[in-house]
């Protein structure tokens, strides 16, 4: 339910936000895209914990479902972008000892990962220079461990974090361009950081297909849960990126 309502707020800006551009002449950019996500750091709940080691070679079979979208919509040096990500990982199993486990038990997990971003861009060169970045990113991730036959184990941490970083644009012709975008942050976890490079294929109508590399890095852990619940998540995201940008 509360991935639903993001959804609504977050189509809802961007209706807003179209019908603010037409009638006073902002620009704006709409890109649905695929994040085709490999995972290095481990997972705990509670007691339990998993190494997760996804590499992109194995993501069409660790990679349930995903899709995300990016909207900024702006006028001259200022500019606000919104951004969801949807992900639903099952990485591959981690065989138990047995004894104490009964034999051939393993240690499943499946995630799925909400991630709702804003940010306001100070673009001091105009629409098409660097920018300065300055944002909040909400996490929502349910979690849930099948240990061998013992009781499953679930938890759904959720937080902010908060960001700064700088995007730059920069243009290898005329049909090519290259984006960056980096931030650094504070909140919920400790230091979450994000790189991201894209290159753009641009055509006659200005649209561009889009094709990038991007990492987030989150070191979470609920330290005020009871030990039994008790959740973290130390871990790399990395992955390919492909989308189409609407001009």
């Amino acid at each position: 339910m509360k991935s639903l309502r993001l959804i609504g707020a977050f189509l809802a800006l961007i209706s807003t936000s179209g019908w603010a551009q037409e009638s006073a002449g902002m620009d704006w950019k709409i890109t649905p895209y695929l994040w085709m996500v490999g995972i290095s750091g481990d997972v705990a709940i509670g007691p339990i914990e998993q190494e997760l080691d996804v590499s992109f070679s194995d993501v069409w079979n660790d990679f349930e479902i995903g899709g995300a979208v990016f909207a900024e919509f702006g006028k001259d040096k200022h500019a606000v972008h919104l951004d969801y990500t949807y992900l639903r990982l099952r990485p591959d199993p981690t065989p138990l000892p047995s004894p104490p486990f009964q034999p051939d038990a393993e240690l499943a997990t499946k995630m799925t990962i909400n991630i709702f971003e804003t940010a306001y861009s100070y673009r001091w060169r105009g629409t098409d220079g660097p920018a300065l970045v300055l944002g909040a990113r909400m996490m929502d991730i349910e979690m849930r461990m099948n240990i061998g036959n013992l009781p499953v184990a679930e938890a759904g941490p959720d937080w902010w974090d908060y960001f700064a970083g700088v995007k730059t644009h920069n243009a290898m012709g005329a049909k090519w361009d290259f984006d960056f975008y980096g931030t650094i942050g504070t909140g919920g976890s400790d230091l979450p950081w994000t790189l991201q490079a894209m290159f753009g294929r641009r055509y006659s109508n200005d649209n561009r297909l889009m094709l990038g590399f991007r990492v987030w890095g989150i070191d979470y852990s609920d330290k005020e849960g009871a030990m039994n619940q008790y959740s973290a998540l130390d871990a790399t995201f990395y992955g390919m990126m492909v989308g189409y940008e609407f001009n």
